[in-house]
């Protein structure tokens, strides 16, 4: 029996994502560059603008691709904040974005992450993902960005609350993580910036625009700090809720005694085979039966986390969308399964953990070992769905969209009405006949909610 330890830190360490309160008001937009004024900028470790590198001209600030190299950088520090800007490049050029950077580092990229600019069509960085605009420079590429011709200017927009990362491109998501996650510290490991302790760990820093030898134009640079997330505290032990996490709308699904919150697909009961409680988890016995469990109550937008593990060469699935109407128990399918070993997910991406089964890949993955318990997430917002896997959103797809109808026309679905739609469902667990475990698994329910404006 897995013992009644106390999670250390908060519940961001136990599901790779933080609950947070309800947020504050955030502050006032704060202009950062006006098309005149630069009073809010001096040289990376320099007291004054440098001229030599950067310019203003026709109400943009540039970079002087032969003057000096020098980043510019915020006078202020930033903790909690959202930043937009307007930028373009000429053919072939690089820069980025940094945030939450220390001046005591002979470079900026030693400790601030960097939200990559660059033309992606030109420059050689733009045939690595992982480095092209839009990306969390050499960790987590971009996902379904739209990218403006060279010459154009894209609006970008970074939002970094807590531990809680995005990058925005064009009014898409492009990348979302939790900075504090396994995900995010295993690419960490893995990159050039291990060798930097203090890499992406500074609470608090300043806001860098990067000289990179080339010319790069910016406009329309504003900022507003946003409210101190309050992290919520984790219960004692797993598949518990807290007072403050009911109170911001999370509810369990599970509490590791019994399966009260579901049933059998097309059954008013629980299976009396197949399913067992076992070490804290709902577990699927290899070859016991029993068939898919579903949730009682149904959800359209949500927000659901789990915590799962397979046995070597095992396959399961959650579903979510299910309709018992449909006859089948037909859904959109975030994949469980031993990649390594089985044999549907060695038949490409789009049958590897966490895709959109038959669908959709997912990128930006960090697996655990087979046998230990892996984290994740989907997330359905308005027409908008995501799936996570350890910290990281490895998947993003708009419901409805050409996209997902032109995919869809070519996997198993295709003759399922609307699928590819949002509905109202059933989240389901699979019976694929092997040995699965399930645990920590918690919802929220999600408004309609408003599209965000920018100013």
């Amino acid at each position: 029996m897995i013992s009644k330890r106390r999670i250390k830190n908060t519940f961001a360490a136990l599901l790779g994502m933080a609950f947070i309160l309800p947020p504050v008001q955030a502050g006032e937009w704060e202009v950062l560059f006006d098309g005149q004024d630069i009073a809010s900028f001096r040289g990376y470790q320099m007291d004054t603008f440098p001229k030599d590198g950067w310019t203003i001209k026709d109400g943009t600030l540039r970079t002087i691709a032969d003057g000096k190299v020098v980043d510019l950088i915020t006078k202020k520090k930033y903790r909690n904040f959202e930043l937009i800007f307007d930028w373009k490049v000429t053919p072939g050029a690089n820069s980025g974005v940094m945030y939450r950077v220390d001046e005591s580092k002979s470079s900026p990229w030693h400790t601030g992450p960097e939200y990559q600019i660059l033309d992606d069509s030109k420059h050689n960085d733009g045939k690595n993902p992982l480095t092209s605009a839009g990306s969390l420079y050499a960790l987590i590429s971009a996902q379904n960005k739209t990218l403006k011709p060279v010459g154009n200017y894209n609006q970008s927009r970074i939002v970094l609350a807590g531990d809680s990362l995005e990058h925005w491109l064009n009014g898409d998501k492009v990348v979302a993580c939790d900075i504090e996650s396994y995900g995010v510290n295993t690419l960490v490991k893995g990159s050039k910036f291990s060798s930097h302790e203090d890499f992406m760990k500074k609470q608090t820093g300043h806001i860098v625009f990067q000289h990179h030898h080339d010319e790069v134009w910016f406009k329309n640079i504003k900022v507003r700090e946003l409210p101190e997330q309050e992290t919520l505290p984790d219960g004692k032990r797993v598949n518990t809720i807290s007072k403050a996490q009911r109170e911001a709308g999370w509810r369990n699904l599970f509490n590791g005694k019994n399966t009260n919150q579901w049933r059998g697909f097309k059954k008013e009961t629980f299976p009396q085979k197949g399913w067992i409680i076992e070490n804290d988890c709902i577990k699927h016995i290899s070859k016991g039966g029993g068939g898919d469990i579903i949730t009682k109550q149904k959800y359209g937008q949500f927000d659901f986390q789990w915590e799962w593990k397979v046995a070597p060469a095992a396959n399961s699935g959650v579903k979510y969308f299910i309709m018992e109407e449909r006859g089948g128990a037909i859904g959109h399918e975030y994949q469980v399964i031993d990649d390594s070993k089985h044999p549907d997910a060695l038949r490409g991406p789009k049958w590897q953990t966490a895709a959109f089964y038959d669908v959709f890949p997912a990128t930006n993955r960090v697996l655990k070992t087979v046998g230990s318990f892996n984290t994740s997430r989907v997330m359905v917002k308005n027409q908008q769905a995501e799936h996570w896997l350890n910290g990281v959103m490895v998947l993003n797809y708009a419901l409805g969209s050409q996209r997902v109808l032109d995919a869809v026309a070519t996997s198993k679905f295709k003759k399922v009405n609307r699928f590819g739609y949002r509905h109202q469902g059933h989240i389901l667990l699979q019976d694929h006949s092997d040995e699965v475990h399930y645990r920590n698994l918690k919802i929220k329910r999600l408004g309609k909610g408003k599209k965000k404006k920018q100013p």
